[in-house]
């Protein structure tokens, strides 16, 4: 009897109002299962991340002929490297042969990839260079048999793929972000990653997101943040696929300390959909920048990195790693993982008030609204 594979439908998209959070002073959250439920993930796998510029990392990780970078995302793991030309690539870190994962971590690639299980190896631009015992094999289909790419951009210093064909170009995408990005960090190119921390998180990457968009929890949960950027002033500005918090800054030894004369003196942090954040911090020529790699419904694989144009640092440098990596990101740690936790409560009602005030002030959440109207959507299709 001919067997036939059960037909597989797509995960069906969360059902909103077409107006959902279109009235922002007015608006609530979105409801908690779609923070909880992994029928709601698989649809943002395929339907938001498959679709969407995905960061993976800075350019200074793929500086050399032969670097190359792997990543985990939405359950494939993503292989970069930069060719023996210095052409940028991107694959699904997957042999065409059986399936084995080809690379790991970071490093320095041979000329020739080759897979640890049957030795089937590739040249650095994907094509199959030799496949053991495949003369001997009918009809094999050598030029068939290339690794699957995906598209690569290099974009304000740090390097993007798309799984999506047919996705708009990353410019289009980020209309505006460039331009603005290069005035208020012009050397992010020749930046280096000089503190990386990895988190396996136990919350949902919206949740993750949602934290960052406001200022109104800063206060209360970053009280040595507050020290130096205060809320007063502190204004969230939309321009399509991205947004912009920025904030005057003052030094101040226990969070950000730097040079009166120092071109930045604010803080300026940059979402791009989905969920990559980039934070230039109050100084000159220094970054930290939030990665978010989903792998379930509750559970958000991030990369916190502090990048500096020197890897070794002086000691306020070294300071403000400490407090970046000890005090600062424990604290959204936390915060991210208990809301996490009572979205699933009982005595949670289900949705949240989003606190949007009409001046657009420094603690208003206007910024919540307008993520969640993006998210709302894409489950539009």
């Amino acid at each position: 009897m001919q067997q036939y594979a059960a037909v597989q439908f797509p995960p069906a998209a969360p059902q909103l109002p077409a107006d959902f959070c279109s009235d922002i002073d007015r608006a609530h959250t979105l409801p908690a299962r779609c923070y909880t439920a992994d029928e709601v993930f698989q649809y943002e796998k395929e339907q938001i991340f498959a679709k969407s510029w995905l960061c993976l990392c800075h350019g200074s990780e793929l500086a050399r002929p032969n670097d190359y970078v792997t990543r985990r995302v939405i359950g494939e793991n993503i292989l970069l490297l930069r060719d023996r030309d210095g052409a940028l690539r991107a694959f699904y870190n997957v042999c065409p042969h059986r399936g084995h994962e080809l690379l790991s971590g970071s490093g320095q690639a041979k000329n020739v990839i080759t897979c640890p299980y049957h030795a089937w190896a590739f040249k650095l631009d994907g094509q199959l260079a030799h496949a053991r015992n495949c003369e001997q094999v009918a009809d094999f289909d050598r030029a068939g048999n290339h690794l699957s790419p995906l598209r690569v951009a290099e974009y304000c210093g740090f390097v993007f793929v798309n799984m999506d064909p047919d996705a708009p170009d990353i410019h289009v995408e980020y209309a505006g972000l460039q331009e603005h990005f290069m005035q208020v960090c012009p050397q992010v190119a020749d930046l280096k990653v000089a503190e990386r921390v990895v988190t396996t998180t136990p919350a949902n990457w919206k949740v993750i997101v949602d934290n960052y968009m406001e200022c109104y929890h800063c206060a209360p949960a970053h009280p040595s943040f507050s020290q130096s950027v205060s809320t007063e002033g502190y204004t969230h500005s939309f321009h399509g696929r991205w947004t912009l918090q920025r904030g005057a800054a003052q030094s101040s030894d226990s969070s950000y300390a730097f040079d009166g004369e120092a071109a930045n003196q604010a803080f300026n942090g940059y979402w791009l959909w989905p969920g990559v954040m980039f934070n230039v911090v109050p100084g000159d020529a220094a970054m930290t920048v939030i990665y978010e790699f989903p792998e379930s419904a509750g559970v958000t694989v991030q990369h916190y990195d502090i990048l500096f144009l020197n890897q070794d640092l002086n000691e306020e440098q070294r300071r403000f790693v400490n407090w970046a990596r000890d005090e600062f990101r424990p604290e959204d740690l936390r915060l991210v993982e208990s809301v996490q936790r009572g979205l699933q409560s009982r005595g949670y009602r289900g949705q949240g008030r989003i606190m949007a005030d009409s001046q657009r002030s420094g603690i208003s959440e206007h910024g919540i609204a307008y993520f969640h109207q993006m998210v709302a959507a894409a489950y539009r299709g």
